[in-house]
């Protein structure tokens, strides 16, 4: 495997000292943005979101020059105009989530008024061959409105979430997900494998992102035409429980609603190869950059998505 060397033009300082000192900023500011959503409607935190993904817009030098770096490549037919506009256009939703996340008490007061579910019998469908199910998501929309979304559906179930490393964040972070649908596992903890079992055993479904470039298995797949690391997860433990795989992928309306479609993806009976392996990850990659490309300004374009590029071992 190799390095896109053209990230390291947006690369951040991240010595230890540092690294501290930005945790200690972030859980301020998340402290003080979660005191301010309470005092207000959820359309009004939308609002103070758009506010505060245009200040991060400005300020986020770094982050701009990815999603610029990278949406170049991904959709050379527009104009460099409209590519700025998609930008801008991320930063405000990333904005509107991060508001609409730590208000999220009042959206499960009423989530049917801010939360839109079609094909949700498909869920139901797939549990009907007691195996279990994996369900894909993405960074898009509000991505964080998904352990609503399973007390919606009333459906049980897991998630694996990476720490970010500080224990007041990651405190803070788990609190806004708490369901009592879903329970949050830490990744690398000794009894996530135990809870993986546990979810197919008991006919759960284990909600699955599979869209950024991380320390997990791998294989590389086609993504906007060029080569990515993706996790493949979702494609292993479909082939291990016999489970279908559906995925979840949302999108922020104009009316400050959002909207969750289903879609079945792949179901039993698998062959259990590699091959297949990389076959299934590829199909549901596919599924996930055409829903970006009806909702492009929806996804979280800073994240360096294709930094790891293929050497002489195509797996990660």
């Amino acid at each position: 495997m190799t390095r896109d060397s053209n990230y390291d033009l947006y690369k951040k300082q991240k010595s230890s000292k540092l690294k501290q000192v930005r945790h200690i900023l972030e859980f301020v500011v998340v402290v003080i943005v979660k005191t301010v959503t309470g005092l207000f409607t959820i359309r009004m935190n939308q609002k103070l979101g758009v506010w505060f993904g245009k200040l991060a817009y400005r300020l986020a030098k770094k982050d701009r020059g990815i999603a610029q770096y990278q949406l170049d490549f991904c959709f050379p037919e527009l104009t460099a105009e409209k590519r700025s506009g998609i930008i801008k256009a991320t930063f405000e939703n990333t904005g509107k989530t991060l508001f609409e996340a730590l208000a999220i008490a009042k959206i499960r007061k009423h989530p049917e008024k801010w939360i839109k579910l079609t094909n949700s019998e498909i869920i139901y469908k797939a549990l009907e061959s007691k195996n279990g199910a994996v369900l894909l998501f993405g960074h898009l929309g509000n991505w964080e409105l998904l352990p609503i979304i399973y007390d919606m559906l009333n459906i049980k179930g897991i998630a694996v979430e990476s720490p970010i490393g500080d224990n007041r964040l990651d405190e803070l972070l788990l609190s806004v997900r708490k369901s009592d649908n879903i329970a949050m596992v830490p990744r690398g903890d000794r009894s996530s494998a135990r809870s993986i079992l546990s979810c197919f055993r008991n006919n759960e479904v284990f909600l699955y992102a599979f869209d950024q470039d991380t320390r997990v298995k791998s294989v590389f797949v086609d993504f906007f035409g060029r080569k990515a690391a993706t996790a493949k997860g979702a494609a292993t433990l479909a082939q291990k429980f016999n489970a279908p795989v559906i995925s979840a992928f949302g999108a922020r309306l104009d009316n400050g609603t959002h909207l969750y479609n289903f879609e079945l993806l792949s179901e039993a009976p698998y062959e259990g190869t590699a091959e297949e392996e990389l076959e299934l990850t590829r199909q549901y990659t596919t599924a996930l950059e055409r829903h970006i490309r009806q909702y492009p300004t929806q996804w979280v374009w800073f994240h360096r998505r294709w930094k790891t590029q293929p050497g002489e071992i195509e797996e990660k």
